[in-house]
């Protein structure tokens, strides 16, 4: 939006100079994006009137020019601007004239001297308008200085505005903003009162109410459309981007950027019996105001006469019913119309207006009427004829509801102490209604005010005016303690670490997976299904990562990959009910070969000891591999699978995949899966330390006959269990069945290592612990000494 300083200097009581525009505004919110002052431009820029024009000899797209500039001798200006021809004035660049971009020099064009250029107005910087050259008033004298004939002594400000703020997309309403914030009085606003010599025949019906809540309009008889508008209702027009086009819209672009009230004309001869606000039928037709024939779904609002649409609302007038030179009678329409109900009408005909600009942010619905007065008044004053009584057609309008403000909570949030009285000062100031309860203001904005409406707002409008930059700049201050590392918890990195030791590469997979892979693999027909799926096939939430891992392994395979290594750490999800379990876990698949190809070691496939002896080292043998005891994971082979436990918890799985599944992934050699909660390695067990001894360990060995069927891990872990005292270590050492040995029996050979720290033990100590152990393995699982 472009505003004129001369234009809002005429609403203030006094100057204006001493303000820096730029500065305030900016800092209030309402972004300068560009500063123009015209009072530096050139004054060998004139106006120039082409008297002669002839196409140039050996260019077709050139025309030669010869150009009246108030002087006995006329210019010769090659010029190549379509919109070129005798008699009408622009703005005429002289040799030695300073432009923005260039300065004009004499030139030679194609053989052809040229002393000048005929300017755009964006070449002038009047507007980024740079279609053809800048068609100036006839009335204007050629000579004439642009500054002087133009009145631009002015300085132009182009405002960038956020949406919420519709009230500054007006003259009026930028000065207002800049009285609230320097305090500079305005003049007395003016209720326009205007007499009416006959009542108006015009019958109106808005039959859409909630889209149009109120429509006021006039009739206005025996005008003169070609009468000429003062100058500086034009300069004002010229200064926000708008060309003159005849005095009655004229006139409705000038309130429209003064008042921000969107008005339209309608020449009333055209109209044929009842003018009606209503929603628009599907397949009817309109050709708008710049010739673009439209048709509507039933779903825009129109006005209308009998005959069919004459408008679209809030947008573009239409052509049937349009105003030009030779109308004498017009009905002046100025209405509200509900922003919901306009805004992304005007886009979807590739159209942006003015009106409809305003319209879809909010319009004052309580200064409908004065604007209908505003532009009837100046009609009347520029253009003659007699005015009509008004026609105001109202419904439910929008309310203005009380906000209540607590100057506590305006310091809690800004951060700094603003005192009640220019709490109330400021509003005041900004023109609300403010009434004051002990510490706390009820206040209402005005009508013109659509985005005030919570607490919150009005804070934002008391830091705005009070200034942002009192806002001390404090440094937060914050205790940097170190964080304590429990040397009992391994973190993530170091897990990862240890898996790459082993050969293992890290994946990250989505925690979105197929709906069918969730139960064909995971075996879950309870799962967690998303309402906005990123994709159709990762439409439920995962709960176990080895249909990911899966996917992975066959992703790789399909690229050449023939031995794969992986492992990941992440979130799985299980519903269970009306609630909702995040677990973290590890997990991890291996397929291929034990080996890269190579001449020390023969071929082989992995199997699943190699993969448990990874995961023992991994935890540090705090494992327990066993014969699972319930049902298995749908995904593992029902014959080798084993269930990891961890102090007598189970905490995962290790198995090969099942079957079914390597056919349907089409895999070539077995794949193994693994996984366990991410506590069953993050907690480790601290090694006590012990004083070295300076005595000799003493070894002794026993062999016991047991059941075939018992592990040999689980009388190891019997006797560590009973942590005896001076025994260092136990473990097995040989294996033996056949001969000697019972049928359904064998014997393990089992090595006994003790020490004591401060003396050597005697024969009697030894044989004391050989028979605590001895005792041991018999209660627990009837072992015999062999």
């Amino acid at each position: 939006m472009q505003i004129s300083k001369i234009w809002l200097q005429d609403y203030f009581k006094q100057s204006i100079d001493s303000v820096d525009l730029d500065r305030v505004l900016t800092m209030a919110g309402l972004e300068v994006e560009s500063v123009k002052n015209f009072s530096d431009l050139s004054n060998l820029i004139v106006v120039g009137e082409i008297v002669g024009l002839e196409k140039h000899p050996d260019a077709d797209r050139l025309n030669v020019c010869q150009v009246n500039i108030g002087k006995k001798e006329l210019l010769q200006i090659v010029c190549g601007a379509p919109n070129a021809r005798l008699g009408i004035k622009v703005p005429c660049a002289m040799v030695g004239a300073k432009l923005p971009e260039f300065d004009i020099k004499k030139a030679k064009l194609r053989g052809v001297e040229s002393y000048g250029m005929l300017c755009s107005a964006n070449e002038i910087g009047l507007s980024d308008d740079s279609e053809g050259l800048h068609e100036l008033n006839e009335s204007l004298e050629a000579g004439e200085s642009i500054k002087d004939a133009l009145s631009l002594k002015d300085t132009i400000y182009e405002l960038s505005l956020t949406p919420n703020r519709a009230d500054c997309l007006s003259i009026i309403g930028i000065a207002r903003e800049i009285s609230a914030l320097t305090q500079l009085p305005l003049k007395p606003e003016i209720i326009i009162q205007i007499e009416s010599k006959f009542t108006s025949t015009q019958i109106v019906k808005v039959e859409d109410s909630e889209s149009c809540p109120r429509y006021c309009g006039r009739e206005i008889r025996g005008i003169d459309n070609t009468k000429k508008l003062p100058d500086f209702i034009l300069n004002y027009l010229e200064s926000t981007g708008i060309k003159s086009i005849n005095p009655v819209v004229d006139i409705t672009n000038f309130v429209l950027h003064e008042m921000g009230q969107p008005l339209h004309a309608f020449d009333h001869k055209k109209i044929s019996g009842a003018i009606v606000v209503r929603k628009s039928k599907s397949k009817e037709s309109l050709k708008l105001l710049n010739e673009q024939v439209i048709e509507f779904s039933g779903n825009e609002l129109v006005i209308t006469d009998d005959k069919g649409p004459i408008a679209l609302a809030g947008i573009m007038g239409g052509e049937t019913a349009s105003v030009n030179q030779a109308t004498s009678s017009i009905f002046l329409e100025c209405a509200y119309f509900d922003p919901s109900n306009i805004a992304g009408r005007a886009r979807s005909f590739g159209l942006n207006t003015d009106s409809s600009h305003r319209f879809e942010r909010g319009v004052d619905f309580g200064n409908t009427l004065n604007a209908l007065n505003r532009a009837s008044e100046l009609i009347i004053k520029y253009c003659g004829g007699e005015c009509s009584d008004s026609i105001d057609c109202g419904s439910v309008l929008p309310e203005r509801h009380p906000i209540t403000i607590r100057t506590k909570r305006v310091s809690d949030i800004l951060g700094v102490e603003v005192p009640a009285d220019d709490v109330q000062k400021i509003l005041k100031a900004l023109h609300f209604k403010v009434e004051k309860n002990s510490d706390n203001f009820t206040v209402t904005p005005p009508t013109y005010r659509f985005d005030i409406a919570i607490e919150e707002d009005l804070i934002e409008e008391i830091i705005r005016l009070y200034g942002y930059d009192k806002i001390p700049a404090i440094s937060p201050v914050v205790e940097s303690n170190m964080l304590r590392s429990s040397h009992k918890d391994k973190s993530t990195y170091s897990i990862k670490s240890i898996f790459s030791d082993y050969g293992y590469d890290e994946v990250i997979t989505y925690s979105f997976i197929d709906k069918e892979v969730e139960e064909r693999v995971h075996g879950n027909s309870n799962y967690i299904e998303l309402q906005n799926p990123i994709a159709s096939q990762m439409n439920v939430m995962r709960s176990k990562l080895w249909g990911s891992h899966l996917e992975t392994l066959t992703y790789n395979i399909n690229r050449g990959q023939s031995q794969v290594r992986l492992f990941e750490i992440a979130s799985v999800y299980k519903k269970n009910k009306l609630e909702f379990e995040e677990k973290m876990i590890i997990s991890g698949l291996v397929y291929g070969a034990h080996t890269k190809e190579q001449w020390s070691e023969k071929k082989r496939q992995v199997n699943y000891f190699d993969i448990k002896g990874d995961l023992e080292g991994i935890s540090v043998n705090s494992f327990d591999f066993r014969v699972p005891e319930n049902d298995i994971p749908k995904a593992l082979h029902p014959g080798q699978t084993a269930a990891l436990y961890q102090n007598e918890i189970l905490v995962g799985w290790l198995g090969r995949v099942h079957p079914a599944l390597q056919q349907h992934y089409e895999l070539m050699g077995s794949a193994y899966l693994f996984e366990f909660t991410l506590e069953a390695l993050t907690h480790k067990k601290i090694k006590q330390i012990d004083i070295p001894s300076k005595f000799n360990p003493i070894r002794r060995d026993i062999a016991v006959i047991i059941d075939k069927e018992i592990s040999t891990g689980d009388l190891v872990k019997a006797v560590k269990n009973e942590t005896i005292p001076l025994v260092m270590d136990f473990y097995p050492f040989d294996l033996y069945e056949g001969e000697g040995i019972e049928e359904g029996k064998k014997s393990v050979a089992f090595l006994i290592l003790m020490q004591d720290t401060y003396k050597t033990l005697a024969d009697h100590d030894v044989n004391k612990i050989v028979e605590s152990i001895l005792a041991i393995l018999k209660n627990k699982f009837s072992a015999k000494l062999r």
